[in-house]
């Protein structure tokens, strides 16, 4: 039995047309502000979906709770971080140690000539230099641990991080995707991103932060305790001069990333071009597109060059704040040296522990740029991980009937899409499609076809009214099986990239026989083309190939086939079928 459905009648349109024309000429239109009513619906918008993240704050301590499941690893990588943090200011004894013995070795071979001084001074470097090596070699395992155990962690949050995104955003309901700041392509791009930045701080700049804590503890410890207590005093009161000088130069060099944000609508606009050459081509604005490309750079090479400007003034500046430091320190240590108020060796073991470390400490500045993107970036993924969605494809509450015979019955349904809360597709819609019936919907591009059947999907729910499946509210059944139940062939043909056996056979619970997925061919009228390939059902497709019929395969398991536009995308048998 067949039968046509006619969306909108051209009574409706009329009368949807005057009243907008009425409402323009009188000046009437509604404000959404005061009355919370669209001005073309009786529904109120506050009853369309919400598709927008709600982000929470997140912080150093969500940081560390990354951390739980690794704690082991985390523990041993810690007591090597603590070693190595310690190494640097410790080699400053030894160094001191050195310089000193040959120093005075040295000088009391001149003023004697007695040889025995150089036998000394031999022994002396030879022992430092066994100490030294030993200590390479101690240093050696513990930065193995230090680098292994958070570079596995990194790799493990990473993991478990990306997952959690990717999972979060397919549970997701269809109209989430609608809103603008969640199109795929941001998505998709925070997918490949946003991971990696929490990651990073929760590994190597989590490790380098550690280090520079133990590297700076341990550099105090030996200034004062072996060292000069007023001369580590200056130092330490110099020590906000020496970080700043370092971390300037350790920007500079990392510099590049800042116009990165400018260069993204240059890349988008090449990546349309590239993806639709062919268009390009049979409209004749390759150099069109080339002119755009050169003007969009312009912004970015303006701000480039400012950036090269005040990078080469930062460098010299943190240059001579660095040297000048250097000055004053030196000087004021050879002075209370002359004045004999420290001794050498004092002098030079605050000075090589302290300048020493600095350089170690600098390079935590990294874990301090890294935070606030990394907050972010976790921010996002918990918010999506944590969102409730309206239409979970995930939940396994619901109804299973054991059977069903098809009957669909659309009661009093009012729906607007979330994107478009004050345009009414359907108003006090009713139907009733009773099982076996072949029902086409007709109308006009936006009457409303494609909404009725993403409702019998529920990729939404109406905003008033019920869809009943056999009399089961769809809103009471479960998700997964409904969607199992029935066969979808959308407007455009998509193909994952695979075989065209896995195409055939994707979406299906359980792997279909070779005879199975060719009699679904067949029913799509795609069997002969199919086979005329080399590689015939093994061919390799997906991204932007060839659709053909390929689209509707397994409709023959489902007991509620649906066909999105049945015209588009297939040739006149494919239409028959």
């Amino acid at each position: 039995m067949y039968r046509i459905q006619e969306l909108r009648s051209q009574e409706e349109r009329q009368e949807a047309k005057r009243r907008e024309a009425e409402n323009e000429l009188a000046g009437t239109k509604l404000s959404r502000a005061i009355s919370g009513v669209s001005a073309r619906t009786d529904i109120s918008e506050s009853a369309v979906e919400k598709n927008f993240l709600d982000k929470k704050p997140f912080g150093l301590m969500d940081m560390l709770r990354l951390n739980r499941l690794e704690v082991n690893y985390f523990i041993i990588g810690l007591i090597g971080t603590c070693v190595a943090g310690i190494a640097m200011p410790a080699s400053a004894l030894l160094i001191t140690g050195m310089i000193t013995s040959m120093t005075e070795q040295y000088g009391q071979y001149q003023s004697s000539g007695d040889s025995s001084h150089l036998t000394t001074l031999y022994n002396d470097v030879e022992l430092y230099g066994i100490l030294y090596l030993v200590g390479a070699a101690v240093v050696a395992i513990f930065t193995f641990m230090q680098v292994y155990c958070f570079k596995f962690m990194e790799e493990k949050i990473t993991t478990r991080l990306r997952n959690t995104n990717f999972k979060g955003l397919c549970r997701q309901n269809v109209g989430f995707f609608d809103e603008k700041e969640n199109a795929t392509g941001a998505l998709t791009a925070d997918l490949a991103t946003n991971a990696t930045k929490v990651s990073l701080l929760s590994g190597e700049s989590q490790s380098r932060a550690f280090q520079a804590v133990f590297t700076l503890v341990a550099a105090l410890v030996i200034s004062f305790g072996f060292g000069s207590w007023l001369l580590s005093l200056i130092m330490v009161a110099l020590i906000p001069f020496l970080l700043f000088g370092h971390v300037a130069r350790m920007k500079q060099m990392e510099s590049g990333g800042l116009i990165s944000d400018d260069l993204a609508i240059p890349g988008a606009h090449a990546s349309e071009v590239l993806s639709n050459i062919r268009t390009v081509a049979a409209l004749g604005i390759e150099q069109k597109s080339v002119e755009v490309f050169d003007d969009l750079l312009a912004e970015p090479l303006r701000k480039g060059s400012k950036e090269a400007q005040v990078n080469g003034l930062s460098l010299g500046f943190s240059s001579f704040i660095m040297i000048a430091t250097y000055a004053l320190i030196f000087w004021f240590g050879a002075k209370k040296v002359n004045d004999g108020t420290i001794g050498f060796t004092e002098m030079m073991r605050t000075l090589m522990a302290i300048t020493m470390s600095i350089q170690i400490v600098s390079s935590a500045s990294t874990f301090l740029g890294d935070a606030p993107k990394a907050f972010k970036a976790g921010s996002t993924i918990f918010a999506i991980r944590d969102r409730v969605a309206p239409i979970d494809s995930f939940s396994t509450d619901g109804l299973r009937p054991a059977q069903i015979e098809g009957r669909l019955e659309f009661k009093d349904i009012s729906f607007r899409y979330p994107t478009r809360p004050e345009i009414n597709v359907l108003k006090h819609y009713n139907l009733t499609i009773e099982a076996g019936q072949t029902v086409a919907f007709c109308g006009p591009s936006g009457g409303g076809k494609s909404t009725i059947i993403s409702l019998i999907e529920r990729f939404y729910d109406p905003v008033v009214g019920d869809v009943l499946l056999d009399g089961h509210n769809l809103k009471d059944l479960n998700l997964a099986w409904l969607r199992s139940q029935i066969g979808l062939v959308g407007q455009e043909p998509t193909l994952f990239i695979g075989t065209i056996a896995e195409n055939i056979a994707y979406g299906l619970a359980e792997q279909p026989s070779q005879q199975e997925i060719e009699e679904a061919a067949k029913m799509a009228n795609a069997h002969d083309f199919i086979t005329q390939f080399p590689d015939g059902y093994d061919t390799q497709v997906g991204g932007s190939g060839q659709g053909g019929g390929v689209e509707a395969p397994h409709d023959h398991r489902h007991r509620s086939p649906v066909v999105d536009h049945p015209s588009r995308g297939h040739d006149l048998c494919g239409e028959r079928r």
